[in-house]
C-alpha cells in the first residue's frame, strides 16, 4: 500500500509542478544529461565518445536524467522517479521508526509542503537523502534470515543506494564511519559485516567507473570552499598583510587571479566569484590542484591564525543558523524564464504548490533554517529516550549521527548558507522528532488513562 500511495503522490506532484522545480544548477544537470545521452549514442555506434563537462557538478544525477531522456524523450520521468523514491523511502523509514501513530505521521509528511515541495526539486541533496534513508533501511535488515537470492538482491540494493548517496553528494562520504560503527555493533557474523562493506565499496567504485565507461570526463570543485575562506580571510587582513597576499593563489591559475577573487568575492556565497571571469574551472580541477589549495589553506592557518579562525567561526555559525537563518531563495519558480522549452506548466496549481513550500519555510524558519535548533531538540529527545530505555533509541541515535556527520562534512568546506545543503540532515531530524513526539503523546495518554482507572477503583 505504501508503494501505491508513493506512486500516486509522485504522479500528482509531477503533474502539478511539471516538469519539476529547477534552479540554475538544474539546467546544467539537464544539459549535461542531454550531452551524456548523445555521448552514449555515439559510443554505441562505434565512435569515441569523450564528453568534457566544464562544470563542477556531480555527474550521477545527469546519468539518471540521460536515462529518462533516452527512455521517454523527456525529463518528466526523472521527476516522477525521484518523487516516487523520495516518498517511498520516507514512508518506509517512518514505519521502521514505528511510532504509535506511524500512519498518521505518513499522512502528515505527505501533506507537508517541506516534503512534497522537495520531492520534485532538481537538487542533488534530494537524491542523496533518498540514498541515505535506503542505506539505513537496508542496514537495519542485514541480520534477517534470507535465501541466497535475497542476499544477492540485498547486495545489489546496497551498492545502488551507495552509488546514489555518494554519487549525488560527495560530502555524504562522512556518513560511512556511522554506518560502519552501526554495522560493527549490530552484526556479529563476519559475512554480515563484510558483504555490506563490499557492497558500499562497489557503489563507490561505480560513481567513478560509470562516467569512465561512457568516456565522460568531469571536473571537480572541491577546492572552491577552501578558496572562498582563503579570499575572505585576506579581505579581513590589515592593509599591509593584505598587500603581501595579493598573489597568494596566483600559482594555481594565473597572475592576477587572487586580486580578481578579492574584488569579486563577498561573504554571502562562493557563487560571488565562482561565476566570475577570475574562476577557471579547468585549472581548479587539474590533477594536484585540490592538494595545493588545501596546503595553502593550512598555511594560512599557520601564518594568519587570527583571520583564519575569524572566518571559520563566522562561516560555521552562519551555516548553523546562529547568526541568521539559512537562505532558501534557490527554490525557483521559473529561473531565467527558460522552462517553456521543457513544457513548463505555468498554472494556478503550480503557483500554489511553489508558494506553499516558500511560505512554510518562512513560517517554520526558526526550525528549518536554523540547523542548531533541530540538532539540539533531537539530542535532548535522544537523551530522554535513553533514560526511558526506549527500544528504538538505537535507531534514533543512528538517524541523529547520520545527520550530524552529513552536515558536519559541509561545515568543513562551506560554499554557501542555504537550506538545500542542510535538507538531508533536516529530513532525518524531522522524522526522528516526530516519532519521539508521538511516543510521548502515547505515553501521556496511557498515564492519564491509568490515573483515571486508578481513581475509579479507589472510589469503588
Amino acid at each position: 500500500m505504501l508503494w501505491a500511495w508513493s506512486a500516486m503522490l509522485a504522479l500528482l506532484c509531477t503533474l502539478i509542478s511539471y516538469p519539476g522545480i529547477w534552479y540554475s544548477d538544474s539546467y546544467v544537470r539537464v544539459t549535461t544529461g542531454e550531452a551524456v545521452l548523445n555521448a552514449v549514442v555515439k559510443m554505441l555506434k562505434g565512435h569515441r565518445a569523450l564528453l568534457e563537462t566544464h562544470n563542477a557538478f556531480s555527474l550521477i544525477p545527469s546519468f539518471f536524467i540521460a536515462a529518462s531522456l533516452g527512455a521517454t524523450g523527456h525529463v518528466a520521468f526523472y521527476t516522477f522517479a525521484q518523487a516516487f523514491a523520495f516518498f517511498a523511502a520516507i514512508f518506509l523509514l517512518i514505519r521502521e521508526l514505528c511510532p504509535p501513530g506511524w500512519k498518521l505521521q505518513c499522512v502528515f509528511f505527505a501533506v507537508c509542503p517541506l516534503i512534497y515541495g522537495a520531492s520534485v526539486y532538481y537538487e542533488a541533496n534530494i537524491g542523496s537523502a533518498v540514498g541515505m534513508i535506503v542505506l539505513i533501511l537496508l542496514f537495519r535488515r542485514i541480520s534477517e534470515k534470507k535465501t541466497q537470492g535475497e542476499r544477492i538482491i540485498e547486495f545489489c540494493l546496497i551498492a545502488f543506494a551507495s552509488l546514489v548517496t555518494f554519487g549525488y553528494r560527495t560530502n555524504a562520504l562522512t556518513i560511512l564511519p556511522v554506518l560502519l560503527i552501526y554495522l560493527w555493533k549490530t552484526q556479529k557474523k563476519k559475512m554480515q559485516r563484510f558483504l555490506p562493506v563490499l557492497a558500499v565499496t562497489c557503489g563507490l567504485l561505480l560513481t567513478w567507473l560509470i562516467p569512465v565507461i561512457v568516456g565522460v570526463h568531469s571536473e571537480s570543485n572541491g577546492s572552491v570552499g577552501f578558496i572562498w575562506e582563503i579570499v575572505t580571510a585576506i579581505q579581513r587582513m590589515e592593509p599591509e598583510d593584505q598587500a603581501a597576499c595579493q598573489d597568494y593563489l596566483d600559482d594555481i591559475s594565473r597572475e592576477g587571479t587572487t586580486r580578481e577573487f578579492i574584488e569579486s568575492s563577498t561573504e554571502v556565497s562562493a557563487n560571488s566569484f565562482m561565476w566570475s571571469e577570475a574562476m577557471n574551472s579547468a585549472e581548479l580541477s587539474a590533477p594536484g590542484t585540490m592538494g595545493r589549495v588545501a596546503g595553502k589553506y593550512l598555511r594560512l592557518l599557520w601564518e594568519h591564525p587570527r583571520e583564519w579562525f575569524s572566518v571559520k567561526k563566522d562561516f560555521v555559525l552562519r551555516a548553523l543558523g546562529m547568526r541568521e537563518k539559512l537562505d532558501f531563495s534557490e527554490y525557483d519558480y521559473n529561473r531565467w524564464e527558460s522552462m517553456d522549452q521543457y513544457g513548463f506548466n505555468d498554472s494556478l496549481q503550480r503557483r500554489l504548490f511553489h508558494r506553499s513550500y516558500v511560505r512554510t519555510n518562512e513560517l517554520l524558519g526558526f526550525y528549518t533554517c536554523r540547523p542548531w535548533v533541530p540538532f539540539l531538540i533531537s539530542l535532548i529527545m535522544i537523551l530522554i529516550e535513553r533514560f526511558r530505555k526506549n527500544k528504538k533509541q538505537g535507531l534514533y541515535t543512528l538517524l541523529f549521527w547520520m545527520a550530524a556527520f552529513y552536515y558536519g562534512a559541509y561545515l568543513i568546506v562551506i560554499v554557501g548558507f542555504e537550506l538545500r545543503f542542510f535538507y538531508p540532515a533536516l529530513l532525518l531530524l524531522m522524522m526522528l522528532d516526530c516519532a519521539v513526539m508521538l511516543e510521548w503523546i502515547r505515553a501521556l495518554f496511557q498515564a492519564i488513562r491509568r490515573k483515571s482507572t486508578h481513581g475509579k477503583d479507589s472510589q469503588l
